[in-house]
């Protein structure tokens, strides 16, 4: 059973509820305490009996009480009260309330409570005030409120079941093999039974309810319904009795409203802005945006909508693209341009729009598609890449090196105008040609351009004039990968200037260097010949007078001996300091005994071992280059004993070809290549200098740990010679 309890005061409806509860335990009791509560709960219907306070803040209990009577004429109808009287009293009893208890009285509602069911069960028929005939809605006016593709009609049973009566033709293809409709009526979709049994729920507490759910053919389509139902009542009782349907199969529908989500979304997930213009009053209007747009431009869809796009170009109207977009809506065309458009907050994008009309079946333009993208970054990456292009342009045409481009045979096909003016040749006259016609191939000057073995140090070589004029150059190659081809970049720089000093400065240096070892020779042989003779002639004095005084004492004896001594000190420090300025041996006995005497003298002073390989025949070279290899062989051993911490010395010498061939290796520490070309290793310097006055060529090969060899080409006579 079901109870309408109606009271705007929480207490009293609680005590009452209780009071209730005490005696009927598994009663629904509803509770409503406000007027708009109360339309609400009244049309569910279904209720056995109605408890109301008299004295309601917006009604009265009798007023409700008619109001209740005249929906549902045969529901009991009590009013419990604690503000009513005995006029009150009378009042209701003569209305047809069924009974009137005073809240102080509360105890026997429970009684009045079962008089009431009571005296409704023992009724056959409820009596209306108009007839004795069951009051329910007509049917027509059921009908009448639907329209639809199919129809049904559900009685309900005395125990609650849905027992369909009637349902149109068109219905029965969606029952199986033709057997009659069960349960809710149609096959439905498994995942959609929890929305029909919410459906039906609702529509039998008196509900009017339209819902959407699928069903599944014969053949096995599936079919989208919309199934719109209202509940028929018992107008005496208020219950329902009978549920009246109309369905539409809304198929097509949904699979155009699906198609057109699926477009929307596709069109809102879009990283580009979209836009759709109305062309009826020919100003473009927008009619849709997405979000990327929005996003794009700052503005929200309102401000948007109705507007035609240019406002985004402001004041900024004077632009190529859009000059060109709209001749292009003129002609009705598609177009492309690139603009410049301004957010909301001022701040400006470049815009690349795609502008397409969209025609109807008349073949009529009714609307335009825009797809913008926002290419600011890369119209700024344009823009600086040109700027970039501009000054590398400007440097490469202002450089004062010649710059050679060319491809990975190295075959030209570019260069810029300092390396026109250093070769004679314009760039018309060089593309496609090797640069190897820019280098001379003489017999004194070969370069091989092996582009394979590409060091990070410039190589020197002849340069070629178009007029057949050679002059040195220093060539720096480097490659590039570009767009994916491999490119050389000669960087080529004339040295004409600085070879010319560079040979001035050596031509110095060496007769420095000449005129160093010709004072040296002359200092050695004063010091040998003059001091010498006075230190012999003062020993041979010493000796006389020492055999004069043996018969003195023993002192005078002792003081001519440590004189003795003295002067043999003397003669042979005299002797060191001429052979350290100029071993006369060079002179006298020529290399190859100078350099066996400078052996013996390293084995003496380092204590290593050293291995000498000299050629059996003369070693014919004049003074000044016997000079040079001598103090090269001196430099190259004594930085050996200093540094090296070597062990064992090899020395061998050749003479090939009227070409001396010097090499000097240890197995000592050796040198990183930072260390070999020190500029402040003078001595390492020299030994070049000694070598490039020449025309020889002097190399050191060496890497920490393991060991150093000194390599010594020397011809016999220079070109000059």
């Amino acid at each position: 059973m079901k109870f309408l309890l109606i009271d705007d005061d929480p207490t009293e409806s609680s005590l009452t509820k209780k009071t209730l509860l005490d005696k009927f335990v598994e009663v629904q009791i509803v509770e409503v305490s406000e007027h708009d509560q109360l339309e609400s709960t009244l049309s569910q219907a279904d209720f056995d009996l109605v408890i109301s306070e008299y004295r309601l803040r917006w009604t009265t209990g009798l007023k409700l009480f008619r109001q209740i009577r005249d929906r549902y004429a045969c529901v009991p109808f009590i009013i419990l009260t604690g503000s009513g009287n005995e006029e009150v009293a009378v009042a209701t009893i003569k209305a047809g309330v069924d009974d009137y208890l005073s809240k102080v009285n509360r105890l026997h509602l429970n009684n009045a409570v079962m008089q009431c069911l009571s005296k409704v069960a023992g009724k056959k028929i409820c009596h209306a005030k108009e007839n004795s005939v069951l009051l329910c809605e007509k049917w027509d006016l059921a009908i009448s409120r639907l329209t639809s593709d199919f129809a049904y009609s559900m009685r309900i049973s005395a125990d609650g079941k849905l027992i369909f009566e009637w349902f149109t033709e068109p219905l029965k293809k969606f029952t199986h093999n033709n057997q009659p409709l069960h349960k809710y009526g149609l096959p439905v979709h498994p995942e959609d039974k929890d929305i029909v049994q919410h459906h039906y729920d609702k529509l039998l507490t008196g509900f009017e309810d339209t819902a959407e759910y699928r069903v599944i053919s014969n053949n096995g389509n599936i079919h989208f319904f919309r199934d719109h139902a209202l509940p028929i009542r018992d107008w005496n009782k208020g219950k329902v009795v009978r549920l009246y349907g109309a369905i539409q199969d809304i198929t097509h529908q949904r699979q155009a409203e699906d198609k057109l989500h699926l477009m929307q979304y596709a069109m809102d997930s879009c990283n580009n802005g979209i836009v759709i213009t109305d062309r009826k009053d020919r100003d473009y209007v927008i009619i849709y945006a997405n979000q990327s747009f929005i996003r794009m431009t700052g503005y929200c869809m309102d401000e948007l909508l109705g507007r035609n796009p240019r406002f985004l170009q402001g004041n900024d109207i004077n632009q190529p693209g859009i000059v060109d977009l709209r001749a292009a809506l003129t002609d009705n065309r598609d177009i492309c341009a690139v603009i410049r458009n301004y957010r909301k907050d001022g701040s400006l994008f470049w815009n690349e729009v795609y502008v397409s009309p969209v025609y109807n079946k008349q073949h009529r333009i009714t609307h335009y598609i825009g797809v913008q993208n926002d290419v600011t970054q890369r119209v700024e990456m344009d823009q600086l890449i040109c700027n970039k292009e501009a000054k590398m342009r400007a440097i490469f045409n202002n450089v004062m090196d010649g710059i050679i481009i060319a491809n990975n045979a190295a075959n030209i096909e570019s260069l810029n105008p300092s390396a026109e003016a250093m070769f004679g040749y314009s760039i018309k006259e060089l593309q496609g040609k090797s640069v190897e016609l820019l280098i001379s191939t003489d017999k004194s000057q070969r370069l091989k351009l092996k582009v394979d073995q590409l060091t990070d140090h410039p190589i020197e070589a002849w340069g070629l004039k178009k007029q057949g004029v050679t002059f040195p150059v220093k060539i720096g190659i480097s490659k590039i990968n570009f767009e994916h081809h491999a490119l050389l970049i000669f960087t080529i720089q004339d040295i004409s200037d600085s070879k010319q000093a560079e040979n001035a400065l050596r031509k110095l240096s060496s007769h420095l260097e000449l005129a160093q070892e010709e004072e040296r020779t002359r200092i050695a042989r004063e010091i040998h010949d003059e001091l010498g003779s006075k230190l012999a002639a003062l020993k041979m004095d010493l000796s006389w007078l020492t055999e004069k005084l043996t018969k003195q004492p023993s002192s005078y004896q002792y003081k001519t001996t440590a004189m003795h001594q003295h002067i043999d000190d003397a003669i042979h420090t005299v002797q060191k300091i001429a052979t350290d300025l100029r071993p006369s041996i060079l002179d006298h006995l020529g290399l190859s005994a100078a350099i066996e005497w400078q052996v013996e003298n390293f084995i003496q002073q380092s204590g290593l071992e050293c291995h000498l390989s000299l050629p059996d025949q003369v070693i014919e070279i004049d003074e000044q280059r016997a000079t040079a290899v001598f103090r090269i062989i001196q430099e190259s051993l004594t930085n050996i004993s200093r540094h090296a911490h070597a062990d064992l010395v090899n020395l061998d010498i050749r003479f090939i070809n009227n070409t001396l061939l010097l090499s000097i290796a240890d197995n000592g520490n050796g040198m990183t290549a930072l260390q070999m070309n020190n500029p402040e290793k003078f001595g390492i310097q020299g030994m070049h200098e000694r070598a490039m006055h020449f025309d020889g060529e002097l190399s050191i090969d060496s890497c920490p740990g393991k060991g150093c060899t000194v390599r010594l080409t020397l011809p016999q006579h220079s070109i000059n010679d």
